[in-house]
């Protein structure tokens, strides 16, 4: 396997002696400045409203949203597995709105929105090291808490695989392991052959170290990151 060097503090993401057969990366806040996206969304969300002040019930209908995944029951079988459903619904109810409003709503200014935005966020070396990792025949996931495909696409990265919460697989929410578990198993992976890059060590880092997994953490900075 070829070596490729990129360090990020105290750790060498890709072995030069070749252990690492896959990579694994983290979406949100790892392949983009989540920081200063979640600024230019609230600016554009502000003047939206500004001009739509009957409507304002919506932005706590979207904070409550990231609450509920943020803090989604990862012992609840059910909830896992219906995640696509009853998020919609649980909000729907705190707020006395419809679940289609509430996913409506989400649709627009989480996953449809802030895609124009993205490519100005990326971080551009982990994206080419990515490419670089791909070209030499190591392959690339994803492995995230919330739909991947069109910000991939946004970004210009091409990925091997993407597991995320909203598929056939029904990938359950970090820190539970299971998406890593099922992603080595499909792949023929070992632990000891994959390593996850992610940005938050009690999400991504917890996955990683229940599954047997090496893991590194970014900084959430995207500016504050050294490569090499």
């Amino acid at each position: 396997m070829a070596e490729l060097k990129m360090l990020p503090p105290k750790m060498q993401i890709c072995a030069p002696d070749g252990r690492y057969k896959a990579v694994v990366f983290d979406m949100d806040g790892t392949l983009y400045d989540q920081k200063r996206l979640r600024l230019t969304m609230a600016i554009r969300l502000c003047l939206y409203y500004f001009c739509h002040p009957f409507k304002i019930r919506e932005l706590f209908v979207l904070k409550t949203f990231r609450e509920v995944r943020e803090h989604w029951p990862e012992t609840d079988t059910d909830a896992q597995e219906n995640i696509d459903r009853l998020q919609y619904e649980r909000v729907a109810t705190k707020h006395h709105v419809t679940a289609e409003l509430v996913e409506k709503v989400v649709e627009r200014w989480i996953y449809e929105d802030p895609l124009s935005a993205l490519p100005k966020y990326r971080d551009d070396k982990l994206a080419a090291y990515i490419q670089a990792l791909r070209e030499a025949d190591i392959p690339v996931y994803i492995f995230s808490d919330y739909p991947a495909e069109d910000k991939l696409k946004a970004l210009e990265i091409a990925v091997d695989d993407i597991y995320a919460p909203g598929d056939e697989r029904e990938v359950e929410l970090k820190p539970s392991p299971q998406g890593l578990l099922l992603l080595m198993k499909e792949h023929g992976l070992t632990p000891e052959e994959v390593l996850l890059v992610g940005d938050r060590d009690e999400k991504d880092g917890e996955a990683a170290r229940r599954a047997g997994v090496d893991c590194v953490i970014l900084s959430r900075k995207v500016s504050e990151r050294q490569y090499s």
